[in-house]
C-alpha cells in the first residue's frame, strides 16, 4: 500500500513527466488482484495526506464506473476485469468509509457506491439495504448521514429502472423511516443549524429522486401522501434563525437549510405537475387518474394557500426566499392556471400577487447592473440567450404572466395590461425608471396576446409612440435596451404598425441605438433591426446601407462572440443579397477570420477523447463560441446562395472557404461538419464543377470518416455525391478516388459503429457509384452486391429504408453489367430471392429516379441472351416484360408529381416571408395562432402543450413496447410516410444519374430486337401475356422520354 501512496503522491506532482510516470504506473499495476481494493484502503485511510486520498478516491471512482460492470468489459480490449475478491473487499468497507470520510473525498465514495449497487444490488449484494438500515436507525448523525447518503445513492441507481420494479419495493421499506428521521430534526431543539438542514436536504432529495420516472403504489397510499406532504409543507414554512444562515444573499442561496427547502419545493411541485394534475395526466399516464383527482381537489389547494403565504410574506419583506424557491413557487403558480379548480383559488390573487411579487422580479435590479458593468457580454447572454432564461427568476416569473394572460385571458389579461398603463402613465412623476422597465418587461411576457387582442391590437402603434419610441433616447441605458428588445419582439409576432409615421420613427430609434455606448442596446437593436426588414419602408430605407448595417453587424459579433446575431446577419444577407454581391467576398473574408479564431479559442480550452474527437468545455461558456462559430459558417451559406447565379464570384468565395472548411476536418472539429459540408454542397451544385481545392476537400472527408468522424456519413453524402457527378471524368481516371469511394461504401455497411441511417447513406453513394462510373469499378462489383444482398430480405431487423436501398443498390449493378451482377447472384445462390425481393419492391417505387433506375435494370436484363439466364428468370420473362411495362406506365404520373412538387416548393419560397409570419404567430408560445385563448374559468384548459405530452406518451408506450419485444401497431406504416416524405425532400434537389438515361427509348429497342431477332423467345413470350398486359406494353412502348426539371 506504501507503494500506492507514493504512486498518487507522484500523480500530484507539478511536473508533467512525473505525472504521467504515475499514470503508466498505475496502468501497469491494476491488473493485479488486491490492487482496488488496496487503492480503497488508501482512500478510507485517515493517516494519509488529504491530497493523496482525494486523488485515489478519484481513480477509484472512475475506475469503478467504468469496469464494475462486467457485462460491460468483458471481452473489451485492453479492459482489465476487477476480480471477485476486490469486489468483495470494497463492499466489505465501503459503508463504512462513507460515514466516515471527509466531504470532499465522500462525495467521490457515494458515487462509486451508486455505480456498485446498480450492477450488484440485489442479487450479488443482498444485505445492503439491511446495512443501510441499520446506519439509518442509529444515534449518532454521523452514521444516520451516511446511511441516508448510501441510500440516496441505491434510489438514484433505480430511478429510471421501471422495469424491475425496484422502487415498488425500497419505497415502503424505506420512505417511512427517513420520514421518522426528517420530523424528528424538525422539531428539535436545534432544527435551524446548518448540521440538521444538511441532513434534511439529503432526505428530501431521497424523496424527490424516488419518484423520478414513477410514484409508486406506496407513495399514492393515504398512509403515506398526507404525511409526507405535511412534513414537506413544513419544511417550506420552516422560519430559519437568522444567525443559523450567512449574512450575504449569496451565501444563503448555498446554504444547507435553503438548499433541502428547494428540494421540499421540488417534491411538492413534481407531485402535482406530472402526478396530482388530472386534465394535464397524458394517456401513458392515465393509472395516476385516482390519485390525481384527489390530490388536485385534497392536497393542490393546501399548496396554493401556503406559498400564497410565502409570496405574501416575501412581498412585504419579512421573509427571505431564494431564487430557486421564487422559482419553485412561480412554476407552481404556473402550474395552477389550466385546471379550473386551482385557477378558481388562483384568479382572486392574480393581480395582486403580479403587482407585489412578480413584478418586482420583473424590474431592472442592482444585480443586474453589477453585470451589465461586470461583464456586458454576460448580460446579454443571460437575458437574450432562451436557454439561460430557463430557471431564472425572471424567465419564471415571465411564464407566469404569459400563461396567465394567454391562458386566461377573459378574466385576467386586462387587470394586467391596466397595471402596465398605470406604470408608465405614472412615469416619471410617480414611477421611476427602474418601474417602467419592470412594465416593459410584463409587456414583453404578453406580447402575443397584445399583439394579437382585438381590444388591444389596434392601440399599440399609439402605445410605441408615446411610451417606447422616447426611451429609445433615455439617459437610461436600460430603458433604450428594454425598447428596443419591445421593438423586436412585437414586431417578430406580427404586430401591424398602422401609422407609418410610428414604423419610421421606430426604425430611426432602432438604427441610432444600432451606435449606442452600450454594447447591448447596440445588441437587442440589430436583433430589432432583423425583424424590421421585412417592412416594405424599412427594406428601401435599408438597401443604400445594407453593407454598412452588415460591417456592425460583424463587429458586435465579434464583440459578444455569441450566436444571439446569427440570424439577422442571415436574414440581412437573405433580403439585400444583390446589395451586399460587390462586397460579398471581404463580408466572407471577414466571417472566415472571425471563424477560424472562434474555433482556435474553442479548441483551447477543449479536451479530446481517447479516439481524438474535440470534447467542449461548456463550463465557461465555450459553447458559445461553437455556436457563434455555426453562425459564421450560416452567414457565409447566405451569401453563397445569394451569388447562385454568378460564377466569378463563387469561384472567389470557394477560395474564401475551402481554408475553413480544411481547417475544421483536419481538426476534427466534429459538430462543425454539418454546417462545414453544407458548404461544400452548394458550391459544387452551383458550380457544376470540382476545383483542385475542392478534391483536397473530397481526400480530407475520406480521411475523416476513416477516423474520428465515421458517424458523419450522411453530412459527407452531397459533397462525396456531387464531387463524383461534377468531376466523373477526373474519378475515372483516379483508381485512388475509387478506391476511396468504395471503401466508403463498405465500411459503412460492416461498420459495428454505424447503424441504419449510414447504410442508406452508403447504398445512396454506391447508387451514384454504379450509374456514375460505370466500366470504373469492375473488381469491386461483386463485393459491393455481396455487402448489401443480407438486407434486401425481408426480416425484421432490416429496416425498410435500408432494405429499399439495398435492392436498389443490386438495380444498379444491372445497370452497370447485368451479366456480372447475375453471376455474382448465381454463385451466392441468391437469384431467386433477389428478384422476389425486387417484384415486392417495384410497385413501393414512387421517385422518379428509382422507376428509370428499375426499368433500366431490368431492359439490361432482357437485353442478355435468353439461354444466358437463369432458369428461375428464364421462366419469368413475361412478368418482368409487365413489371418493366408498368414501371414505364407510371412514369409519366411520377415526373408530373415531382414538376408539381418543384412548383409548390417554388411558391413556398415566393411566400416565404408571409410563412415566417404565420409561424411567428403559432410558435411564439401559448395558445393558439391568435396568441391567446378565451377559455371560461370554469374550464380545464387543455391546449398545445397537452398534444406534446400526448405525442411524447405515445413515443414512450412504443419505447417499452419495443423493449418488451412487443409488436407496435402502425409502425410500418409510419415508417412508409416518412419515407415517402423524405423521399419527396430528396427528389427536389437531386440531379439523377438517369435524367438523361432515355429508357422508352431503350424499352422500344428492346422490343424490336425481340421481335427480329428472338422471335421464337417472343412468341413464347406474347402467348403467355393476356389482352390487358399486351395494351400496357403497347401503351409504354408509345411513351415519350421527358427531361424532369430540377431547382
Amino acid at each position: 500500500m506504501d507503494a500506492l501512496v507514493q504512486v498518487f503522491s507522484h500523480s500530484l506532482d507539478p511536473n508533467p513527466n512525473a505525472r504521467k510516470a504515475a499514470e503508466l504506473e498505475l496502468k501497469k499495476v491494476e491488473a493485479h488482484d488486491g490492487m482496488l481494493s488496496s487503492v480503497f484502503q488508501i482512500v478510507s485511510s485517515a493517516q494519509v495526506d488529504a491530497s493523496v486520498r482525494q486523488a485515489a478516491a478519484i481513480y477509484f471512482k472512475n475506475r469503478v464506473r467504468r469496469h464494475w460492470d462486467a457485462t460491460v468489459v468483458r471481452g473489451a480490449p485492453s479492459v482489465v476485469v476487477i476480480p471477485q475478491s476486490d469486489r468483495d473487499a470494497i463492499k466489505a468497507i465501503i459503508l463504512q468509509t462513507l460515514v466516515e470520510a471527509p466531504a470532499p473525498i465522500r462525495v467521490h465514495v457515494a458515487s462509486a457506491l451508486g455505480t456498485i449497487a446498480r450492477c450488484d444490488f440485489p442479487d450479488q449484494w443482498p444485505h445492503l439495504m439491511d446495512q443501510i438500515g441499520q446506519l439509518l436507525q442509529s444515534q449518532e448523525p454521523q452514521q444516520v448521514y451516511g446511511g441516508l447518503r448510501a441510500l440516496l445513492e441505491v434510489v438514484r441507481a433505480y430511478r429510471w429502472n421501471n422495469g424491475t420494479k425496484m422502487m415498488e419495493q425500497l419505497a415502503p421499506a424505506t420512505l417511512p423511516l427517513i420520514l421518522q428521521t426528517g420530523n424528528s430534526l424538525l422539531n428539535s431543539d436545534n432544527a435551524s443549524s446548518a448540521q440538521v438542514g444538511e441532513i434534511l436536504y439529503v432526505i428530501l432529495k431521497i424523496y424527490k429522486t424516488s419518484m423520478h420516472a414513477e410514484l409508486t403504489k406506496h407513495q399514492q397510499s393515504h398512509e403515506s401522501i398526507v404525511p409526507w406532504g405535511t412534513f414537506l409543507l413544513q419544511v417550506v414554512q420552516k422560519e430559519i434563525d437568522p444567525s443559523q444562515l450567512p449574512s450575504d444573499d449569496d451565501g444563503r442561496e448555498v446554504a444547507p437549510w435553503w438548499k433541502a427547502k428547494k428540494w421540499a419545493f421540488h417534491s411538492l411541485n413534481k407531485l402535482f405537475s406530472r402526478y396530482g394534475n388530472p386534465s394535464q395526466l397524458p394517456s401513458d399516464m392515465k393509472n395516476y387518474k385516482p390519485f390525481a383527482e384527489n390530490f388536485v381537489q385534497t392536497f393542490a389547494p393546501e399548496i396554493l394557500k401556503v406559498y400564497l403565504r410565502i409570496a405574501d410574506a416575501n412581498s412585504q419583506g419579512s421573509m427571505w426566499i431564494s431564487k430557486k424557491a421564487f422559482y419553485f413557487l412561480c412554476m407552481f403558480f404556473t402550474e395552477c392556471v389550466k385546471p379550473k379548480s386551482t385557477w378558481a383559488l388562483l384568479k382572486p390573487h392574480v393581480l395582486q400577487l403580479t403587482q407585489s411579487f412578480i413584478f418586482p422580479r420583473l424590474c431592472f435590479s442592482d444585480e443586474d447592473d453589477e453585470l451589465w458593468e461586470l461583464d456586458a457580454v454576460d448580460f446579454v447572454r443571460a437575458n437574450l440567450d432562451p436557454f439561460e432564461e430557463i430557471g431564472s427568476v425572471s424567465g419564471s416569473a415571465a411564464t407566469f404572466v404569459q400563461t396567465v394572460a394567454s391562458k386566461r385571458t377573459k378574466s385576467a389579461f386586462m387587470p394586467l395590461l391596466e397595471f402596465v398603463t398605470s406604470v408608465v402613465n405614472a412615469y416619471p412623476a410617480q414611477r421611476s425608471a427602474k418601474e417602467k422597465d419592470g412594465a416593459f418587461h410584463l409587456c414583453r411576457a404578453m406580447d402575443l396576446t397584445m399583439v394579437n387582442h382585438e381590444k388591444v391590437s389596434g392601440m399599440l402603434d399609439s402605445f410605441f409612440a408615446q411610451h417606447v419610441v422616447p426611451e429609445m433616447k433615455s439617459e437610461h441605458k436600460f430603458l433604450r435596451y428594454r425598447a428596443c428588445d419591445l421593438v423586436k419582439a412585437f414586431d417578430h409576432n406580427g404586430m401591424q404598425w398602422s401609422d407609418n409615421a410610428t414604423l419610421e420613427a421606430v426604425f430611426r430609434g432602432v438604427m441610432d441605438c444600432i451606435g449606442d455606448a452600450e454594447l447591448p442596446v447596440r445588441v437587442v437593436a440589430a436583433e430589432a433591426i432583423g425583424s424590421l426588414i421585412d417592412h416594405d419602408e424599412v427594406h428601401a430605407a435599408m438597401a443604400p446601407n445594407a453593407a454598412r448595417l452588415m460591417q456592425e453587424l460583424l463587429k458586435l459579433s465579434d464583440e459578444t462572440d455569441l450566436d444571439i446575431l446569427s440570424p439577422t446577419k442571415s436574414k440581412v444577407v437573405a433580403n439585400f443579397g444583390e446589395e451586399l454581391l460587390p462586397f460579398s467576398i471581404q463580408l466572407t473574408e471577414q466571417m472566415a477570420e472571425s471563424y477560424m479564431r472562434l474555433v482556435n479559442e474553442n479548441l483551447e480550452s477543449a479536451e479530446r477523447d481517447p479516439d481524438g474527437t474535440m470534447e467542449l468545455n461548456i463550463d465557461n461558456h465555450e459553447d458559445d463560441k461553437l455556436f457563434a462559430a455555426m453562425g459564421c459558417l450560416n452567414t457565409i451559406f447566405q451569401i453563397i446562395a445569394s451569388a447562385e447565379s454568378k460564377p466569378e464570384i463563387l469561384e472567389k468565395l470557394e477560395a474564401v472557404v475551402l481554408p475553413i472548411v480544411a481547417f475544421t476536418l483536419e481538426k476534427d472539429c466534429v459538430e462543425l461538419f454539418d454546417d462545414c459540408l453544407e458548404l461544400t454542397d452548394t458550391l459544387t451544385y452551383y458550380q457544376k464543377k470540382v476545383s483542385p481545392g475542392m478534391w483536397h476537400i473530397f481526400t480530407l472527408i475520406y480521411k475523416s470518416f476513416k477516423g474520428a468522424g465515421i458517424d458523419y456519413l450522411s453530412e459527407m453524402l452531397p459533397t462525396i455525391d456531387n464531387c463524383v457527378s461534377y468531376g466523373v471524368e477526373v474519378v475515372q481516371q483516379s483508381q485512388e478516388y475509387k478506391s476511396m469511394l468504395v471503401d466508403i461504401f463498405l465500411t459503412a455497411m460492416t461498420s459495428d459503429q454505424l447503424g441504419m441511417t449510414d447504410q442508406v447513406a452508403a447504398c445512396k453513394l454506391a447508387d451514384v457509384i454504379l450509374l456514375l462510373l460505370r466500366g470504373g469499378v469492375d473488381e469491386a462489383l461483386e463485393r459491393i452486391v455481396e455487402v448489401v444482398l443480407p438486407h434486401t430480405v425481408d426480416e425484421e431487423k432490416v429496416k425498410a429504408d435500408v432494405r429499399k436501398w439495398s435492392v436498389i443498390v443490386v438495380l444498379d449493378a444491372l445497370v452497370y453489367n447485368a451479366g456480372a451482377t447475375l453471376q455474382v447472384l448465381e454463385a451466392k445462390g441468391a437469384t431467386a430471392a433477389l428478384f422476389g425481393a425486387i417484384t415486392s419492391l417495384l410497385p413501393k417505387l414512387n421517385r422518379v429516379h428509382e422507376k428509370k433506375v428499375a426499368a433500366s435494370a431490368i431492359i439490361q436484363l432482357l437485353a442478355l441472351e435468353p439461354a444466358s439466364l437463369p432458369a428461375a428468370l428464364q421462366n419469368n420473362l413475361p412478368a418482368f416484360l409487365v413489371a418493366l411495362a408498368t414501371q414505364l406506365d407510371g412514369l409519366p404520373e411520377a415526373i408530373k408529381k415531382r414538376n408539381e412538387l418543384l412548383e409548390a416548393f417554388e411558391n413556398d419560397e415566393d411566400e416565404e416571408e408571409e410563412d415566417e409570419t404565420s409561424f411567428a404567430f403559432s410558435a411564439g408560445g401559448g395558445g393558439d395562432a391568435s396568441g391567446y385563448e378565451d377559455v371560461d374559468d370554469d374550464r380545464d384548459v387543455v391546449d398545445e402543450d397537452n398534444e406534446y405530452l400526448e405525442m411524447f406518451a405515445r413515443e414512450r408506450a412504443k419505447l417499452r413496447a419495443r423493449a418488451n419485444g412487443e409488436e407496435v401497431e402502425d409502425d410500418e406504416d409510419e415508417e412508409d410516410d416518412f419515407l415517402e416524405e423524405d423521399d419527396e425532400d430528396d427528389e427536389l434537389s437531386y440531379e439523377s444519374p438517369m435524367d438523361a438515361v432515355p429508357v422508352f427509348e431503350q424499352f422500344r429497342q428492346l422490343l424490336a430486337s425481340y421481335q427480329s431477332e428472338r422471335p421464337d423467345v417472343w412468341a413464347r413470350i406474347a402467348g403467355e401475356l393476356t389482352k390487358d398486359q399486351m395494351t400496357l406494353i403497347q401503351q409504354a412502348a408509345e411513351g415519350k422520354d421527358e427531361r424532369v426539371k430540377t431547382l
